[in-house]
């Protein structure tokens, strides 16, 4: 009796162990990556991993189709969980206090230019506790987390001609 129950716990050790070395579950993105038009410029928006099991950022791009420039407006722009208003996305290099103000300059793309840029939610950075601190000699001390399951993407506030361009973009994160 003794025995099987040794063989029992040895058992069932292994069976667990060979379960967690596989990682956990993939996290997916459906779709990749999700693309939109508009009039004046073209977006595409892809979720990253940067070497996790799961998504910590996105790849943003977006082609200036018009003759004019455009601006993306970065206190405006949003990041979307679920369809709702989830606060700002940020990227490396900004400064935190910038964040606190409100303040991240804008970016302008030049007519048939491509912009590209990786973003993440504010909400979901790990900083050095809002303190202007360089946590890795390279930028501001901005990381990004987790991005969560579900419906996550982007509220994209371009301007033109003092007219604000929106274009919403999402994936589903699994």
């Amino acid at each position: 009796m003794k025995m099987r129950w040794w063989c029992v716990l040895l058992i069932w050790t292994l069976l667990t162990a060979c379960a967690s070395a596989k990682g956990g579950r993939e996290w997916a993105s459906i779709p990749p990556v999700q693309t939109a038009e508009a009039p004046a410029f073209d977006v595409s928006l892809k979720p990253l991993k940067n070497d996790n099991r799961f998504f910590v950022a996105f790849q943003l791009d977006i082609k200036n189709k018009s003759d004019q420039a455009l601006t993306l407006d970065w206190n405006q722009t949003r990041y979307l969980y679920d369809g709702r208003d989830n606060g700002v996305l940020v990227f490396r290099g900004i400064d935190p206090a910038a964040l606190k103000e409100a303040a991240v300059p804008p970016d302008v793309i030049a007519p048939g230019a491509t912009f590209s840029r990786e973003v993440f939610p504010a909400q979901l950075v790990a900083f050095t506790p809002m303190r202007e601190e360089v946590l890795d000699k390279k930028g501001k001390g901005l990381f990004p987390g987790p991005l969560p399951a579900g419906e996550n993407g982007i509220r994209l506030v371009l301007k033109r001609d003092g007219k604000a361009l929106v274009q919403q973009v999402t994936v589903e994160i699994r």
